[in-house]
């Protein structure tokens, strides 16, 4: 079988290399320059959090290359405008991590796994036309217009895909919602300190302990909130998301001069701001990146299908969108695997993903809110803590949400109607008795009912088992 993938993104190289180990001939064509020749794109980006559900779908081997450039992340450290900084892990043991990565370097270890796996990866090649019908695509280099055909085209050319528009132009029935966000987003540097290592981002005790270190960093202020992931060199990624304008706190629209810059980062993130030494120079380096979601279906059209952003582009607030993406590819292998015909693949493919990715990207929007408002609300901690203790006590059938979606192997739909259904238990015992006096008997309630529950397992058909590289421990 002969493969062309549209974009040279991670998704369309991991694609490409589990493509070509199944015996496929692969052709990959992205219209920018190979990143690994050192030439920066413009723009803001920030970086990629992988979880289990990604990191299962790449080899040992390239697993282990990903730890060596990412760091580990237990914990979110939030700091709060009283200057106080809280911790909250993600999960209840070491495996329980978010791995961030600089998308850049996720980009090039990918591409060099695809052409090691012998796919032929062209640069430079910009996508102007596909048919589904005959599985062709007209690609642009150096002025010259040519066509190539194969058995199947694959579309991993981002939220403004390409492809996409022509699956619509040559007969494709796909129903395509795009939204732009209120929200933007700048990213900032936040370089390492003198010593090579991280700064500190705290004064207490606590954090000279090494409490806060290795977190993900997160200021959440209402209606817009930062964030700072660490990078393996000792720096920081900060990232400032905010709307664009009509807002009742600050907008980047108000945000115009060197001074507005420093008064609100001064005023709102005092910690982060005095370890920003480049930060008007930075932020005014590139407009604020818009943010859209994009709902399609179906993902296909003929012998043509979309992966990633191309199918679904998810607001960045949950972390999954890559880990989405990196199932999706799962998914299609494993479906390509057997002797079916490609269109046939290729339906099943959309009704496998279709509610899992919307499913997460309705949760994407809402967990923004959840971080950035960041629950103040007493009852809310006492609920948070009260489902920890149940996750603890009975980790095979109970988990928080926030845990369903990162680490385990349940689609994102069924991950949510399984939390929605304890949760309204948890909701209903809440009401029998006092949660804070009764403790014990919601506990051991929950526990019966949840008993004769199936376990949170096992992993779909196309989930390949996960080893962490030993190293990889917060």
């Amino acid at each position: 079988m002969k493969v062309i993938l549209v974009g040279g993104g991670p998704v369309s190289s991991l694609a490409a290399a589990g493509l070509r180990r199944r015996g496929a001939e692969v052709t990959l064509y992205e219209r920018h320059s190979d990143p690994r020749s050192g030439s920066a794109r413009p723009g803001h980006s920030f970086n990629i959090t992988l979880t289990r559900r990604g990191l299962r779908h790449l080899t040992p081997q390239v697993r282990d290359i990903v730890y060596g450039h990412g760091v580990v992340l237990s914990k979110r450290v939030i700091h709060r405008r009283d200057g106080s900084v809280e911790t909250e892990h993600y999960g209840i043991e070491a495996n329980d991590h978010l791995l961030t990565i600089s998308r850049s370097v996720l980009a090039r270890i990918l591409l060099t796994e695809a052409e090691a796996a012998g796919a032929d990866v062209r640069f430079g090649y910009d996508c102007i036309g596909v048919d589904a019908e005959s599985a062709t695509v007209r690609v642009v280099h150096d002025g010259r217009v040519s066509s190539d055909e194969a058995d199947l085209i694959v579309g991993c050319d981002g939220a403004g895909s390409t492809v996409r528009q022509a699956l619509i132009r040559c007969g494709g029935r796909l129903d395509i919602h795009q939204e732009f966000l209120p929200h933007g987003h700048v990213e900032l540097n936040m370089p390492a300190g003198p010593d090579g290592r991280h700064v500190t981002l705290d004064s207490s005790d606590r954090y000279r302990r090494g409490e806060f270190a290795h977190g993900m960093h997160v200021w959440p202020r209402g209606d817009y909130m930062l964030i700072a992931q660490p990078n393996i060199d000792g720096s920081y990624t900060v990232t400032l998301f905010m709307p664009h304008n009509r807002s009742s706190g600050p907008t980047f629209r108000d945000l115009r001069t060197a001074a507005d810059v420093t008064c609100l980062f001064t005023r709102e993130f005092p910690d982060a701001f005095r370890n920003l030494p480049a930060l008007v120079e930075d932020f005014f380096s590139a407009p604020a990146s818009p943010l859209r979601t994009v709902n399609c279906y179906p993902f296909h059209h003929k012998r043509a299908v979309l992966l990633g952003d191309a199918a679904h582009t998810i607001a960045p607030f949950f972390g999954q969108g890559i880990n989405c993406s990196f199932e999706d590819v799962g998914a299609l292998l494993h479906l390509v695997d057997g002797d079916r015909p490609v269109h046939g693949a290729l339906e099943s493919f959309s009704r496998l993903r279709a509610q899992p990715s919307r499913a997460i990207a309705d949760l994407s929007l809402a967990h923004l809110l959840a971080l950035a408002s960041h629950r103040d609300d007493p009852r809310a901690s006492m609920r948070e803590q009260l489902e920890r203790e149940l996750h603890e006590l009975c980790p095979d059938r109970f988990a928080p949400l926030y845990w369903l979606v990162a680490f385990s192997d349940l689609p994102y739909d069924e991950a949510v109607a399984r939390y929605q259904r304890d949760s309204d238990l948890i909701d209903w015992l809440c009401t029998r008795f006092d949660p804070y006096t009764e403790r014990h008997h919601i506990v051991r309630l929950f526990q019966e009912h949840v008993a004769g529950s199936p376990p949170l397992g096992p992993a779909s058909p196309h989930m390949p088992p996960l080893i962490l590289p030993t190293g990889a421990r917060p």
